[in-house]
């Protein structure tokens, strides 16, 4: 935790934030008119001037009237004193009356630093919060209403209902509490996944959990922060009772579904494997704009139980089955007009150059649409159980 938060002197001076509105205006909207729009919170005002029929803008903050600068900090290590009047992005948090204002200030493009704008008693201050370095301070809502939505480059919003932050990859701001904590660094010996978003808070709000892997053997685990010390700790995940289709279904639901906290101690808290769960139902993944599913898990090729599934569910007619260079075998069915292709583990529609008709066979979003079809009733079929043998594991040989 920032213990030692600074509360910086404000001064009267110009606070022009560009492009406060995400986007960039082309050369020929420069000569477009400004509309203007003030916003009130408390005795601050964020006065919004954006460019007509752009998404491009800019303003400035007031405080009783008057502009202001924010003392802050610069540099590559940011460890020097800065008096900006820049501002590179703000969010309206908390529910307070006024609420409170996050602004971050620097060069966006490497070191910056995030501030908290807030009013008390009719004062105003300004403490810094966290660093930020190599260009990376997204704002990411890890808990509340939101959750899992990132803000990148220039914003202007509110986050109503929003109850904690990352800010950057190394900064955890609680809205209610006004604390910031500074997040450990990744371990050497693991690593977090894109897509794997959930992140899993403590009651007392002092250790946070989150989805990896080992760097090593690439098996999952959920590792967890101590926030007050600093330590990363880990545990286990089994994937056959912890089943995940994709690594984007790991949400705050799905963590605190196999994970819970218990106290410890005197203030302890330990995070452990939920008991006695039912594992979540097996499903299938499909491709973004693209006609095309697939079960992750299978354990061999299931080319005869998939194409069983298309006759049956869908009148699916066998058209062909070959061996294609670099892809495998493909076998083709004819579904509803369309070409579908069973893999070893999916379906997919391969895209052509014909033309087409919308709303007519080729169509592909028409082709996309019927793929989702197939694949929500494979997925109804594995829910019911009726196709486990898909993802038997093969005995263990004997010495």
């Amino acid at each position: 935790m920032n213990k030692n938060a600074s509360f910086p002197r404000l001064s009267w001076a110009g606070c022009l934030f560009g492009a406060v509105l995400a986007g960039c205006a082309p050369q020929s909207t420069r000569s477009q008119p400004l509309v203007e729009r003030t916003e009130r919170h408390g005795d601050i005002e964020v006065v919004i001037r954006v460019k007509a029929d752009t998404a491009y803008g800019d303003g400035t903050l007031r405080w009783r009237g008057q502009p202001l600068e924010i003392d802050s900090v610069t540099g590559m290590a940011l460890d020097r004193p800065l008096r900006t009047s820049r501002v590179n992005n703000l969010f309206v948090v908390g529910g307070g009356s006024p609420p409170d204002l996050l602004v971050n200030v620097g060069d966006p493009n490497n070191a910056s630093a995030y501030h908290l704008l807030r009013q008390d008693g009719g004062a105003l201050a300004a403490p810094l919060l966290c660093k930020t370095f190599g260009g990376n301070n997204t704002v990411r809502i890890v808990d509340g209403a939101g959750t899992a939505q990132s803000f990148q480059g220039p914003q202007f919003r509110a986050l109503p209902g929003a109850t904690r932050l990352m800010l950057g990859d190394r900064c955890l701001y609680d809205i209610a509490s006004r604390q910031a904590f500074d997040i450990p660094r990744q371990p050497d010996n693991a690593y977090f996944l894109y897509d794997a978003k959930g992140v899993l808070f403590s009651p007392a709000g002092r250790r946070m959990a989150r989805f990896a892997k080992d760097r090593e053997t690439h098996q999952p685990l959920v590792l967890v922060a101590d926030l007050t010390t600093g330590t990363w700790s880990r545990l286990a995940v089994d994937t056959e009772r912890m089943r995940f289709a994709d690594y984007a279904a790991i949400d705050n639901a799905w963590l605190a579904r196999h994970f819970e906290w218990r106290s410890e101690g005197v203030g302890g808290e330990r995070l452990v494997e939920r008991r006695g769960v039912q594992p979540l139902p097996r499903r299938g993944t499909f491709l973004a704009n693209a006609a095309q599913y697939n079960v992750p898990g299978v354990t061999t090729a299931q080319f005869e139980r998939l194409g069983e599934f298309l006759s049956r569910r869908f009148a699916g007619q066998r058209v062909s089955d070959r061996e294609s260079p670099g892809s495998g075998r493909l076998v083709t069915y004819r579904v509803e007009h369309e070409e579908v292709v069973v893999t070893a583990t999916g379906f997919f529609i391969a895209m052509t150059a014909r033309s087409y008709q919308p709303g007519q066979p080729g169509d592909p979003k028409r082709q996309q649409d019927l793929i989702r079809r197939i694949g929500e009733a494979f997925d109804g079929e594995l829910a019911e159980g009726r196709h486990e043998a898909m993802f038997a594991k093969a005995p263990a040989s004997r010495p």
